[in-house]
This record gives structure tokens, sequence and C-alpha cells, in this order.
């Protein structure tokens, strides 16, 4: 169905936008109404558009066409999962903020009135920075060059178990031997990211040596299949950077545990059948495994600051905790999952030992 005619966006009260479209005639002869919402006015045009199937014009003259060629650009060599983060960037923000300038028309004025808009709508200051680097990128392939002011993103505080938490969370994964309460504890003490996790084989799995090797992560990209309903689907892909590829060495008292679940290699360890479980259902399991003990501040991820943070508390070098964790520099390492303790502060300024002998 087609739809040329731009229909109305309405703001309601509670601060979400929507768009009322004819769907349709009902068996009474009266007219079917649908109703998209969305949090933005692009959001919910992306929505209408997408429902209706409604192009975007792209006019080569114009920016829009130098949005396409740029995301034409990059399609081979990405991966599909960024590339799908691109293509949406594109036609829920830039498409309809800048599809009718020319590029030369583009300034810094501009770009400051989009992002205080963006900002201004509700989206995060990490959310609008990513918009703005690929609109960035794009000037730039196309040899224009603009200074863009990025939005400060708050630093956001670090989850991490504390050692009671941590105690009682062990104690109840003690009395299981299922892989899904096996999971959260391999997480806790290797390190791995959720997709990572859902996406381990057994064949990744070397008992021998003691080593998993990580190649695979589980991630949920736009669905590109019109035979398929949903808009998104999960796949299995390699991981989000070279230096995620990776072997992590296995803690002895994991080898045993490991050695009774153990299934055939096109098994997924989580599941031990070839059909694995997407991040969103195991994440639901870790939460009710976490609300059983009565402890419901920490998300899925506190498991791997948690991890890092108790390496180097037991005195791992940042180097070798970095190439664990997946990271491409130290830096990232230090900076993200790094956390001393206030014990641990307590104990520096106390070793300090004054020069003269004060009373």
């Amino acid at each position: 169905m087609e739809n040329k005619k731009q229909e109305k966006i309405y703001l309601r009260k509670d601060g979400r936008y929507f768009i009322k479209y004819k769907k349709g005639i009902k068996e009474d002869g009266k007219t079917d109404y649908g109703f998209i919402y969305a949090k933005t006015e692009e959001e919910v045009l992306r929505k209408y558009r997408e429902i209706l199937k409604i192009e975007i014009p792209i006019d080569k003259t114009l920016f829009s066409g130098d949005i396409y060629n740029w995301l034409r650009s990059v399609k081979i060599s990405c991966k599909k999962s960024s590339y799908s983060n691109y293509e949406y960037m594109a036609y829920a923000h830039l498409i309809p903020a800048f599809g009718k300038y020319k590029r030369k028309q583009i300034n810094k004025n501009i770009v400051n009135e989009f992002t205080e808009k963006l900002l201004s709508q509700g989206l995060a200051p990490k959310t609008v920075k990513d918009i703005l680097i690929m609109l960035q990128q794009i000037l730039k392939y196309h040899n224009v060059d603009i200074s863009i002011s990025m939005p400060k993103i708050p630093k956001k505080e670090i989850q991490i178990l504390t050692k009671e938490h941590q105690l009682l969370l062990e104690q109840k994964l003690s009395c299981s031997t299922t892989e899904e309460s096996m999971g959260i504890l391999l997480c806790l003490y290797t390190g791995l990211r959720i997709g990572e996790l859902c996406g381990l084989k057994w064949e990744h799995i070397d008992l021998e040596n003691n080593v998993i090797r990580v190649e695979k992560t589980l991630i949920r990209v736009k669905n590109d299949n019109k035979n398929i309903k949903n808009k998104t689907i999960v796949i299995l892909d390699e991981p989000k950077s070279i230096s995620s590829i990776r072997n992590i060495p296995i803690p002895n008292f994991l080898i045993s545990k490991l050695e009774k679940l153990k299934k055939g290699e096109l098994c997924f360890f989580l599941t031990g059948t070839e059909d694995f479980i997407e991040p969103r259902s195991y994440t639901n399991h870790y939460k009710s495994i976490m609300k059983s003990i009565n402890i419901n501040e920490y998300n899925f991820h506190a498991l791997r600051h948690t991890f890092a943070t108790r390496c180097i508390e037991s005195g791992c070098d940042p180097k070798t905790l970095s190439e664990i964790l997946g990271h491409s520099n130290v830096k990232i390492t230090l900076d993200r999952y790094v956390h001393p303790s206030f014990d641990n502060k307590v104990r520096l300024m106390n070793s300090l030992n004054p020069m003269c002998n004060f009373r």
C-alpha cells in the first residue's frame, strides 16, 4: 500500500509523537485507522514510511544523494550490524534533516540547531554524538570539512557487584548444574560479553588446553528479508572488532564443571542444542536469578565490570586484562573497567609515612 500524502504528526500529553493514518475499510464500511507512536518526530515518520512502504526520495543533486552514495560506499567494507545502524541513522535523522540541502549549504549553525533539536527530543548524548560522527564522515567523503561540536557525554557510573553480593550470587549458582546458570558464572570469571556467551559453541571450548576461543557473537540487526515479518533479527556474526577475537584461559575451578556439561561441538553452550538463546531471553534468566536472592540493581554487563575489577585487585597487569577483555588498547581498559575501591584508597593513604616524626 502506498500513500504519498504526508500525514500530520501529533504530540501526545505523555511527550510521544503519533501519526493517525488510514489502514483501509472495515466490514461495516467505516474507515479503519492505524496509529504509530514514537519518542521523536523523525522516528514516528520513519515508522510511518516503513509501514506504508513510502520511499524517501533520493535526489543526486542534493545531500540526500550524498548520504545514499556514502551508505553504498561503506556497505561493502563494514559489518552488517554496523551498516544496519548507519542506515537507521540516515533514514531516521540525517535525510529528514539535511536531505533537501545542497552539501555546500550545510554549515555549523545548521548542524548546531540539528544537535539541539535531537537533545531536546530526549535522545541520549551518546546517540546524538554517533549521528553527528556519521554526518561528519559523509561530509568528509564529499570533501566538505565542517568542525562539528559534539555533545558532552556524562560519565556513567560503572556497576560492580560488591563482594557480599558476588558471594550470594555464587552461592546461588553453586546449587544449580544447568548451562544457563553456568553461563553467568562463566561471564563472572572470564569477562565474556553477553552476545559472545550466547554465540559460544562447544567447538570453541578447549577443555584439554583450558581455553575459550571467542570467534562469534550474537547481535540483533535490521531485517532485510521481506518474507519475515519481524523488523529485526538475531544473527551469529564476528565480534565487534579484530581485538575481540581472542583466547581466554579458563580458571581451573571451572574445568570440572564444564566437563560435566559438555555436548557436541556444534551445540551452543547455553542450550546444549544447535539452537541458540538470544541475549534478551538470557538477560531475563539472569534477572530472575538475581531477583531470587533479592538483588536487583545490577545489569548483566556488571558481571564483566566485576571480573575486570577483581582481576586488577588480584594484581593483574592492565595489558593482560585488556587482551582478555578484547579491547583494542589498554586505555579503554583503564578508563572503563579499572575502578579502585575506597578500601584500596584507604590502604594507599595509610601506607604513606611522614619524613619527620609527628606527635
